[in-house]
């Protein structure tokens, strides 16, 4: 019987985000007859955790850092890779690329792939921590064989940063619609707790609260969309370190009976059925779950034209784009999805048949397992063709 390909994936951490999200679904439908996927958490626990470890055939290591600088962890990371005998690594996010590529490196692992996940949107103002893994992390990845972005914006970003432009492919993210399935009665109890007027809409965003998806934009246009159209209901899903300043944003621009926080939430297809418009006013994207969930449920998006939004919204056709950080725009574009109906359905089937057609989980898995595949047989054919060389030393030239 044939070897399983074993593929370790090191990663920052477990929490609810779009990264870690692709990944449990990369371990969910990939073939466990051909390939032996091992999680490695550089952390410990994470609300995902457990979904990670239900999964049938995938196991889940926790390293259990005790800090952001532990490189004590570079110690673990040798072991097993050696103990384990990976085949292939790929870390997911900072700093997983530093601790998951410098060992690859010593111990020799045979393929060694980085992901570009963000596109064109690395932390500005970082601290000068963080920004020396960034700088770490470039040189690290000249030594991959493989880097893969998740959108052509990702792609020309890499090779701004100096990456061969030839060892770089692309792999959009790819959208499980079994789990965007959702219960009619569940959704109308979301938008009774929105306190809705008998024909309003509401306005939704899907994502972490944290700065590159810039919800003070949303809550700005929210601010301009209620003097328009006053029974509007805003809901923002999703947790993170600005929730107490974007509360705070609420009551300054006096939307605090209009704006819903629902937090982190794991059925997600009951929050966007609830939706009647989705947006996201992110600073930076690569290839974006939330809109590619919000299109996939039928919902109209209004998103920034950034990194790889544009690559997923056909403008005035799936979707509509605005600039970023432009509030105002941003409201207008709102406003005229909501006094449209007729463009709001029609514009919601085009996006969901988009997704359907150009983003499945199963294209997605199956261009992971043949780049593993192809580039595994690559690499053994190389170091066969350089084992054949005849050695020189000791004869006469």
């Amino acid at each position: 019987m044939k070897r399983r390909i074993t593929v370790l994936y090191p990663i920052a951490g477990l929490p609810v985000g779009g990264t870690e999200q692709q990944l449990l679904e990369l371990v969910k439908a990939i073939d466990k007859r051909r390939f032996r996927p091992i999680v490695l958490n550089l952390n410990r626990g994470g609300p995902l955790e457990p979904e990670f470890r239900g999964v049938p055939g995938v196991r889940v290591i926790s390293l259990k850092r005790k800090g952001k600088y532990d490189f004590l962890a570079l110690l673990k990371i040798f072991a097993i890779l050696r103990k384990l005998n990976v085949d292939v690594i790929q870390p997911f996010v900072t700093p997983a690329v530093f601790f998951g590529i410098l060992p690859a490196i010593i111990c020799r692992t045979p393929v060694k792939i980085v992901t570009e996940r963000s596109g064109p949107g690395r932390k500005k103002g970082a601290r000068v921590g963080y920004r020396l893994y960034l700088i770490i992390e470039d040189f690290l990845t000249r030594f991959a064989d493989v880097v893969v972005a998740n959108s052509e914006a990702g792609r020309r970003y890499l090779c701004e940063r100096g990456i061969n432009p030839g060892l770089v492919r692309v792999i959009h993210n790819g959208i499980n619609l079994h789990r965007l399935s959702f219960d009619e009665e569940k959704v109308q109890e979301i938008r009774h707790k929105l306190n809705l007027a008998p024909g309003s809409k509401v306005v939704g965003m899907i994502a972490s609260l944290t700065p590159v998806k810039n919800h003070d934009t949303f809550l700005q246009a929210a601010a301009q969309i209620n003097r328009v159209m006053p029974d509007t209901r805003f809901a923002l899903v999703g947790d993170g370190p600005l929730r107490e300043h974007l509360e705070g944003l609420c009551q300054y621009l006096g939307l605090a009976s209009k704006v819903t926080f629902f937090g982190d939430q794991h059925d997600v297809g009951n929050y966007l059925a609830a939706l009647d418009i989705a947006v996201l006013t992110s600073n930076a994207e690569g290839c974006s779950n939330s809109l590619l969930e919000a299109m996939a449920v039928g919902k109209p998006v209004v998103a920034t034209d950034v990194g790889g939004n544009r690559e997923l919204i056909l403008h005035g056709k799936t979707g509509l784009l605005v600039p970023p950080r432009h509030a105002e725009e941003l409201a207008d574009a709102v406003v005229t999805l909501i006094k449209d109906e007729t463009a709001v359905t029609s514009m919601g089937q085009r996006a969901r048949n988009s997704v359907v057609t150009r983003f499945s989980i199963e294209s997605m898995v199956d261009q992971y397992e043949s780049l593993y595949e192809e580039t595994l047989k690559k690499k053994a054919k190389r170091a066969s063709a350089q084992s054949s060389i005849p050695s020189l030393k000791g004869q006469e030239l």
